[in-house]
């Protein structure tokens, strides 16, 4: 009975434990699959966060160069248009030259026609006038020396003109009183106390006939430097400019700490200056020479000052 028993415990026992064996390597299978199923996961989870890195920074790099882009493209339009200005300014700049030129070319034809029509009206009245002298029976008469005389005016064979006289000796010599026109500005003051600029008070307006000739300035005032070694410098302008060939300018300068007030006459010649109006007038200011900080005062008392402009060969 026993050994009955033992046998029938044997051959139950033996399947058991051969089936708990296939368990195990089953199991271990499916632990080996799932262990290979879980690296695979987290290394397709590390390239999905790698991936999204990677649409995020190209996201990024896309926005950072739309933005540049668009800076771009304000800078072109900026630069665009501030050329489109700068052409436009400098067009407009040379149209105004144009026009100022021709207005000016103008300006000088008419001057010119003016100037001839007042030299015809003048031989007219010259031969008006030796017409009138001929018929009052003014006598033309031939001297020695081949010189003709008409009513006080005489001609050598040389071609040179004599008023009053009979031997002239330069182109046109006159002799007796000769009437001098002279244009010229003058007033008594006010007084001007400015250092640097315009006095604007001392203004002549004058009219110059001819292109190449000169305009002899002289300019009478009261000037004044204040101070110790200090200068001042009064300059004579037409139209607000330095004479073109040589500045007009007169310094006065003080030694000790004086402020002497003293009538000055001062002259010079300005060429360079077409014909036409053109207005003359005075500016003071240090001089050039480290004087800087002095004390200028054009006028005293409203003494007298005159600026007188003549048009001169």
């Amino acid at each position: 009975m026993r050994l009955t028993f033992v046998l029938l415990l044997t051959l139950t026992v033996m399947p058991i434990a051969s089936l708990a064996d296939d368990n195990k390597t089953v199991i271990e299978v499916y632990r080996q699959t799932l262990q290979r199923l879980t690296t695979q996961y987290e290394k397709l989870k590390r390239l999905t966060t790698e991936a999204k890195q990677k649409v995020t920074d190209l996201e990024n790099d896309a926005n950072s160069i739309k933005a540049l882009i668009a800076k771009y493209e304000t800078a072109l339009e900026t630069t665009l248009q501030a050329l489109e200005e700068k052409h436009e300014a400098q067009l407009k700049t040379v149209k105004e030259a144009y026009r100022k030129e021709l207005a000016a070319e103008a300006g000088l034809a008419e001057l010119a026609r003016h100037a001839i029509e007042d030299d015809a009206k003048a031989t007219r009245a010259i031969l008006d006038e030796l017409g009138t002298s001929a018929k009052n029976g003014v006598k033309q008469t031939e001297a020695v020396n081949g010189v003709k005389q008409i009513d006080g005016v005489s001609v050598s064979s040389d071609g040179k003109v004599g008023i009053g006289t009979t031997t002239p000796g330069a182109k046109l010599e006159v002799a007796g009183h000769v009437i001098r026109t002279i244009a010229y500005a003058t007033g008594n003051g006010p007084n001007d106390s400015t250092n640097d600029g315009q006095i604007k008070s001392r203004v002549l307006s004058f009219s110059k006939a001819k292109t190449n000739t000169k305009i002899r300035i002289s300019y009478t005032d009261n000037l004044r430097t204040a101070g110790a070694q200090k200068a001042c410098r009064w300059e004579i302008r037409v139209d607000g400019s330095s004479c073109p060939n040589q500045a007009l300018v007169y310094d006065y300068y003080v030694e000790n700490n004086d402020h002497p007030h003293r009538s000055r006459t001062v002259v010079g010649y300005c060429t360079g200056i077409a014909a036409g109006s053109h207005t003359i007038g005075i500016w003071v200011g240090n001089t050039p020479a480290g004087y800087s900080g002095s004390d200028c005062y054009t006028g005293w008392y409203n003494s007298t000052w005159v600026i007188e402009a003549e048009e001169v060969n």
